[in-house]
């Protein structure tokens, strides 16, 4: 059993995907912790994600095809969580990085107090791989779950597999603050990592660049309703700013 599963849910992105990740496995075989699995979900409709699994040394890395499953990162990222048996699941999305050759090593030391249930760590954006913009650190908002999103992208994320959430399968656009809310809920704040970990990459590709305003409409609806029984008055606030910012 290893300390640490990286999980990868991955598709061909328009011809990019295997690429990405090729540069994702250079960074992970760079890292001075190596108690870790990498488990690559794919939905890929081409075998070119698969030969960069089966090319890559140095690390070990499970490839698990989802080509009949839900055409959707968190239905891609609950498969590959079920495909991990690490003590601890490391999310990392195929077209984002690992920032630095000690990142995994930090996230590995934060777990070694039993009472971190869940991590979150510092991010930043990065167009070309090298150049870090817009660097946050992260920290939980209490309103959210309605994309008030001042965590980052699903690849700051790391918790115990023993209180492992999965990511609901009904969200696309809310998937990550969705799950940051449960977290925060089920178990309280999370452990930060303030250092820039991670790199979101920014592409054309990216799911967020085309997220409809119905699509917006729809979840911000459907989060509302899931989180009902607990709202306050500044929740409801904040459900119809956002409501109007998705006309």
């Amino acid at each position: 059993m290893p300390k640490l599963s990286i999980c990868i849910p991955a598709y061909d992105m328009g011809g990019h995907g295997a690429q990405f990740l090729a540069e994702s496995f250079e960074r992970l075989k760079q890292q001075t912790f190596r108690d870790f699995e990498v488990i690559v979900s794919d939905q890929s409709k081409d075998d070119a994600v698969q030969k960069i699994c089966a090319g890559v040394e140095g690390i070990k890395v499970h490839h698990v095809w989802f080509r009949d499953g839900p055409k959707q990162a968190s239905a891609n990222s609950n498969n590959a969580m079920r495909h991990a048996s690490g003590e601890i699941l490391k999310i990392l999305f195929q077209d984002d990085l690992i920032n630095g050759t000690d990142a995994l090593q930090k996230m590995s030391d934060a777990f070694s107090d039993s009472g971190v249930v869940w991590l979150v760590c510092g991010s930043g954006v990065t167009r070309d791989g090298q150049m870090i913009e817009r660097p946050m650190v992260p920290h939980l908002h209490p309103q959210i779950q309605f994309g008030k999103n001042t965590i980052s992208s699903p690849s700051v994320l790391a918790f115990r597999t023993i209180n492992k959430l999965d990511f609901d399968e009904e969200l696309i656009w809310l998937m990550d603050v969705d799950i940051y809310k449960r977290f925060a809920q089920k178990y309280g704040a999370p452990c930060v990592v303030p250092d820039t970990l991670v790199l979101n990459r920014l592409h054309m590709g990216q799911v967020s660049a085309s997220v409809s305003p119905e699509l917006r409409r729809k979840e911000l609806k459907y989060i509302r309703k899931k989180f009902l029984p607990h709202e306050t008055m500044k929740d409801r606030i904040q459900y119809y700013k956002q409501i109007l910012k998705a006309r």
